[in-house]
Order: C-alpha cells, then structure tokens, then sequence
C-alpha cells in the first residue's frame, strides 16, 4: 500500500491511539505496525488487509446486534492483530499482544487494551468465544472466506505465496486439512449477520479449495 493510501489509516490510528492510550507512543507504535505490515512477503496480511477489516467492521458498527460493544477496542485488535506474522513460527498472536502491550504501556491495565489483547489473542484458533466484541473481531478476520469466489482466489493464492518455502505436496496436504478442519465446525461465523450473509459461500469456497488441492493424490513421501 503506498504512502499515500495509508494516510486515512494513519490518521485513524492516531485518532484511535488518542481516545484509547491517552499517553504519547503513537508515532513508534505506528513504525512497529508499518514495519510488520510493510514487509514484503505480505501477499494478504499487509495493510489491504487491515484496512479490508476496518472498512468491514464500519459497514457493521451500528448493526443493532453490535450495539453497546466497545468498537475502540475492536479497532485496535484489528491494527495490531497480524502485525507479527512469520510462517515458520506458530506464536504470532501472542507477539502481536504482547506489540500491542509493549507500546501501550501507560494503558495496559485499562479496559480497551485488555480486551483488545484477548481478542488478538483468540485469532489463532478463531474458537467460539464468550465475548461479543471477540465474535464480531473474529467473523470481520473471516469474512474474506464468504467473499465472491474471484476475490477468495486471489485470497488463496496470496497465502500460497505467503508460504511459498514450503513444498507443494506438504502446502496441499496441510492446507485442505486446515480447511476441513473449518468446514467440520458446526458454524464458521459466530454472529447471526456475518452466519446470513457468508456462510453458505465460504463453505462453497473453502469445499472448492479442498476439492483442487486434492485434485492429484497426495505425494506422502514429499512431505
């Protein structure tokens, strides 16, 4: 995303940062996610894909269903949620927490950064969750999967590139058990709207990936 696109989200950031943190800290925090979202092997998990989560989730705030949720919070979950992402390591929530905890010190106690760091904490499993503002986090971060099935390609393929060290014998048969994985789940979104609106063509799409992916029998021996 060039310097020029990324202005409205610099200035919601730091709109975002004032309301929240209430302390100085906003141009380093500000670095720290340029420099994660700004690395060059985000194919998806850049900064399209935060201001995708951002534009989704204004679309949504004042649903009657997501009324009396903390929409700060929400925010800068979906800011710092994927800040630290590194294919060849499976703690990257809790490092973009803790990102998260580090420069928001002066409010670390306080109740949007708390909330915030659990629900950047709860995208590694994107486990059903108890908490309203955790729900609507996690179905905006999936939405992509209900998307028209031009956009979920592109989507695919950018993870694909995302994991381009790993063979394609393993790529295949670990991704299509990740996705069979979501389609056993009884639900794959856990509020009523996104349920309405995605749920059929994200399991249309993640079925469709599956079927290609497997489309050659599986070369056990490459894994």
């Amino acid at each position: 995303m060039s310097d020029r696109m990324n202005d409205p989200l610099r200035a919601r950031f730091d709109e975002l940062w004032g309301r929240t943190v209430r302390a100085d800290g906003a141009e380093a925090a500000w670095q720290a996610l340029d420099a994660g979202y700004g690395e060059a092997g985000r194919h998806y998990h850049g900064w399209r894909h935060i201001a995708d989560l951002l534009e989704g989730h204004d679309a949504v705030r004042a649903h009657p269903d997501f009324a009396g949720l903390d929409h700060d919070a929400i925010d800068l979950a979906i800011f710092f949620h994927d800040a630290v992402y590194d294919t060849a390591r499976t703690d990257n929530e809790l490092r973009s927490a803790a990102l998260l905890l580090t420069h928001a010190a002066p409010a670390a106690e306080s109740g949007p950064i708390r909330a915030a760091e659990a629900m950047i904490q709860a995208t590694a499993a994107h486990a059903p969750s108890d908490e309203a503002a955790t729900r609507l986090m996690l179905d905006l971060d999936l939405a992509v999967l209900g998307a028209p099935r031009p956009v979920y390609e592109a989507y695919a393929a950018a993870i694909r590139r995302e994991y381009a060290a790993v063979p394609e014998a393993a790529w295949r048969f670990g991704r299509a058990g990740v996705l069979d994985r979501f389609l056993a789940r009884p639900d794959l979104y856990q509020t009523r709207p996104f349920r309405d609106r995605f749920e059929t063509a994200a399991r249309t799409n993640l079925a469709a990936e599956a079927d290609t992916l497997r489309a050659r029998p599986f070369d056990f021996t490459a894994l």
